[in-house]
């Protein structure tokens, strides 16, 4: 079968950085191409490629043979290619016929023909298969739903090649497979798609091809039967899949934290743990199992109905973060971008933002050496990967606006760290940047809360874990007899004994 489009040895500069080196890459009709890679692989500039925002500085473009340039991203659609992105640029006041012909609308006698118009939007959407009316507002609509819209529009272009940059980030396990439905169609009409994700499940289920790009050079191209998501991983991060986990000496000391019988209004009771320096303690459970319930109470920002919280065994009325903070705990949030950051700020007024009191002056300015100082020794600390400390938050990836929300709430040198979810929605090297910062903090003596989905993150980051279910704690785990499937029948079922053999 032959390339719909074909890369040969695309390279790209942006000043003395070279982002891509003898990158090529062919998109077939009728095949799912993934596009793999840690962030700072290349991937997004590709794609800007493949779009016509930017012009390779070497290599050749060709279109069924034919060499071409992409000169913007209407000539990239004239030519058949169109992207779609992780938050697709529609308008959400207008109707999703609207959306969809936005600048293309139907006339008649001069004027927008609305019923056709309507007509050959709900044709587009029945041929992806999906049910949106075509006369609701965007806004009205869920994320599966906006990017089916997305869809329809690149189809009314008569596209033959599909980017689709990072479409499933936000969408829930039910959008999921409606969205590979719509996949599906697309390829059996002949649709050559290029698909880019972190989740590594979801390119083994839908691609027929795998590309993988480190540090902007090509390293595999395979049939994607060959693969496997371990050798995936190896590639995209140049060390076997071993190595994602780091290890590090168990240094335990004294109890730190101590939760005893803790109740509160938002669904969780009797929780009782503690956690000792050095030491990591996982919370695993289902959504909705209590686990971030309970670390926001601890944090202050639930109230309590009863039970008492002690650090260093003295109890404490923790009734706000303030005072939490006070008492030397951090809660690094699950939503970076809605609890955690402005993403407006540059990363030093992100990094700075908990601890304004500590760096400003008598009259309350913020002291900008103090600022920059702290900004520039956690950036190098965690490895923020951007242009300095003025880059605008926003403007990173997502791995490394990971890592500049646990600057924030490190700069507080805590003494109990809180991460719910620290590693959602980043790729795989971020991932293990952020496990060798985790173990990195526990071997210094800090006291670790880690909550997680993933039950093998968990289980290769943690000491000990508590399953949650219901907002109770159903089973406790010790390292070295850590048990994945009871893990995951006393989050999902019924109760499993502990280690010691007495119920949870």
């Amino acid at each position: 079968m032959n390339a719909v489009v074909d890369l040969k040895n695309i390279s790209k500069r942006f000043g003395s950085v070279e982002v891509l080196s003898n990158v090529s890459m062919e998109l077939r009709a009728g095949r799912v191409h993934a596009l793999a890679g840690a962030n700072g692989a290349g991937k997004s500039t590709l794609v800007k490629i493949f779009a016509g925002v930017h012009q390779p500085d070497a290599g050749t473009i060709r279109v069924d043979g034919v060499e071409v340039t992409i000169a913007g991203t209407a000539d990239a659609r004239r030519q058949g290619i169109s992207v779609i992105h992780q938050h697709p640029a529609l308008f959400p006041d207008l109707t999703v016929a609207e959306n969809i012909f936005v600048g293309r609308q139907p006339t008649r006698l001069g004027r927008i023909d609305w019923p056709e118009m309507r007509r050959n939007a709900g044709a587009l959407i029945d041929r992806i298969g999906m049910k949106v009316d075509v006369d609701a507002r965007v806004k009205d609509l869920g994320v599966a739903e906006r990017q089916a819209v997305a869809i329809a529009a690149a189809l009314s272009s008569e596209v033959r090649v599909l980017i689709m940059d990072e479409p499933t980030s936000a969408i829930s396990a039910h959008e999921l497979e409606q969205f590979f439905a719509v996949v599906e169609r697309l390829k059996k009409e002949g649709v050559a798609i290029l698909f880019i994700t972190h989740f590594l499940d979801e390119i083994f289920a839908i691609s027929d091809d795998i590309t993988v790009l480190r540090s902007g050079k090509h390293i595999v191209t395979a049939v994607a039967a060959d693969l496997t998501p371990a050798s995936v991983i190896t590639h995209m991060i140049g060390t076997a899949t071993d190595d994602l986990f780091p290890t590090w000496p168990a240094n335990i000391g004294k109890t730190v934290l101590s939760v005893d019988g803790l109740c509160g209004a938002d669904g969780f009771d009797d929780i009782s743990f503690d956690v000792r320096a050095g030491e990591i303690i996982g919370f695993f459970g289902l959504v909705g199992a209590g686990r971030s319930e309970v670390a926001e109470a601890i944090f202050g920002l639930r109230k309590t109905l009863s039970g008492s919280i002690a650090i260093d065994g003295r109890k404490q009325s923790i009734r706000s973060p303030r005072e939490a903070i006070e008492q030397g705990i951090s809660l690094v949030p699950e939503d970076r971008h809605e609890q955690g950051l402005v993403l407006q700020f540059p990363n030093r007024a992100n990094t700075s933002l908990a601890l304004l009191r500590r760096i400003s002056d008598i009259f309350g300015r913020i002291r900008g050496e103090r600022e920059e100082t702290l900004a520039e020794t956690y950036s190098r600390r965690l490895g923020v990967v951007a242009t300095g400390i003025e880059q605008l938050t926003g403007t990173l990836s997502g791995g490394n606006q990971q890592k500049v929300l646990l600057a924030k709430w490190l700069a507080l040198e805590p003494r109990v760290l809180i991460l719910d979810q620290p590693t959602r929605g980043v790729d795989v090297g971020a991932k293990a940047d952020i496990y060798r910062i985790i173990s990195e903090l526990a071997s210094a003596g800090l006291a670790i809360i880690l909550i997680g989905d993933d039950p093998d993150e968990v289980m290769a980051m943690s000491n000990r874990v508590l399953v949650f279910r219901n907002g109770r704690i159903a089973a406790r785990f010790e390292r070295g007899a850590f048990d994945r499937e009871g893990m995951l029948t006393a989050a999902a079922h019924s109760p499993v004994h502990s280690l010691n053999g007495e119920a949870a």
